[in-house]
């Protein structure tokens, strides 16, 4: 009997330790629900659910070897996808015992949210902010993004616009840095390929509605039929709206713009992006991908859609927290103590199969290795409202060429007849 009551004592004082050494990494989020304007971001929604969806897939995977990871609602930001106040914001979550900021999917933002994180030595990690000043860990050393940069975004716009033929651009973008850096971007692709910028418009976020229509209005009296537009989507969809207004969603011309309209716009935008193009991370088929793909049709309850700007950003965004994770069992296996400082050590070296494709880093940069990419175009919206994109373009890694699907394409005007 003695025995077997030091056998039990033995096993509950295995449990009791375990138990008092196990931990709970608690994470702060910078996610957008709804625009400064009240205008809802359907891909918010979806973004916060990858990310609940990656938290407990490793805290019930036992991948961090008893410790978990969570990020409470008190502990989830709704910063508007703009910069007013996110210093405050960013700054209430840091004075948290968080061990990373998650989220911050907007440029702009992100670059003061990288700027607190390296004043208070927290990593932040970005699904969705390319701008390409946050490429540098020298200036941004505890920022990194499982996103490639604005170069490897916006340059497959005129690269797709050169294979048409197209001669001749209006140009739209934001002044704020993502929209600066893309406007650096275009001007280098332009040049490569011969095409002249007749028009310029740049502008802050959020421009009114009447400018907007006075700068399409410019373009149809001067018959330029190819417009570029790098803003960000309350503004795009504007533009479209603009489009649509003037009457130039027709034969002959041609749209590209950075940002993919979302489901349920009014006829009126709908009208005026039909046969647009715009580029996003490309989701190749792979054993993680099947099971996110099971994971988010039991949480959403609806069909995963491949193409759909939502799921896409909703993969992304489950991969960015299994970079903390790996972040983390990283630094366990190292024999190091589990801080923001060690986190971030090791941030830059993780190499893992994701949702998205394989996550890496070089250690010269913030950004995400040989990101998968394609061209969607628009075709239109269900009866149900569901925007209908169809990739048509996919950017060949080995040689960084575009190969174009030019028979899947419907231009505007909704013909299969390519602009002259």
């Amino acid at each position: 009997m003695r025995s077997n009551a030091k056998f039990y004592f033995f096993i509950i004082l295995i449990f009791t330790i375990s138990f008092v050494h196990s931990e709970t990494f608690e994470l702060g989020g910078m996610y957008t629900q709804h625009y400064r304007d009240g205008r809802y971001a359907e891909w918010g929604k979806y973004s916060r659910l990858g990310a609940q969806i990656a938290i407990e897939e490793i805290n019930e995977s036992n991948m961090l070897d008893g410790d978990k990871i969570s990020m409470p609602p008190e502990n989830i930001i709704d910063y508007h996808c703009w910069t007013e106040n996110t210093n405050l914001m960013a700054s209430t979550l840091m004075k948290k015992k968080i061990i990373a900021l998650t989220g911050a999917e907007c440029s702009d933002p992100a670059v003061i949210m990288a700027e607190l994180g390296a004043v208070n030595k927290i990593p932040v990690i970005s699904y969705g902010a390319n701008a390409a000043l946050l490429s540098s860990p020298e200036e941004f050393p505890w920022f990194v993004r499982v996103v490639a940069p604005s170069e490897s975004y916006e340059k497959y716009l005129i690269d797709l616009a050169a294979h048409f033929n197209v001669k001749e651009i209006a140009y739209f973008h934001t002044t704020d840095a993502w929209g600066e850096g893309a406007y650096n971007v275009i001007k280098e692709a332009v040049f490569k390929h011969n095409i002249n910028i007749s028009r310029v418009y740049s502008f802050p976020r959020d421009e009114k509605q009447s400018v907007l229509d006075s700068y399409i209005k410019e373009i149809k009296e001067e018959n330029i039929k190819h417009i570029v537009i790098t803003t960000p989507t309350p503004d795009t969809v504007n533009i479209f709206r603009s489009i649509n207004k003037l009457g130039l969603n027709k034969v002959g011309y041609s749209f590209y713009a950075s940002e993919m309209i979302l489901n349920n716009e009014s006829i009126e935008v709908t009208s005026g992006a039909f046969g647009y193009f715009a580029p996003i991370a490309k989701l190749s088929d792979s054993l993680h991908l099947r099971r996110y793909s099971k994971s988010f049709e039991k949480s959403a309850n609806e069909k995963v859609d491949l193409n759909s700007s939502n799921f896409i950003y909703s993969a992304l965004s489950y991969d960015h927290i299994f970079v903390i994770a790996h972040a983390i069992k990283l630094t366990k296996l190292n024999k190091l103590k589990v801080n923001r400082e060690n986190t971030l050590k090791f941030l830059r070296k993780v190499d893992f199969d994701g949702a998205t494709g394989r996550i890496s880093f070089e250690s010269s940069s913030n950004d995400r290795l040989n990101m998968p990419m394609q061209i969607m175009n628009n075709q239109g919206i269900k009866d149900n409202g569901e925007v209908v994109f169809v990739s048509i373009a996919e950017i060949d890694q080995s040689t960084g060429n575009l190969n174009v699907q030019e028979s899947k394409i419907l231009w505007p005007g909704n013909t299969k007849q390519s602009p002259k």
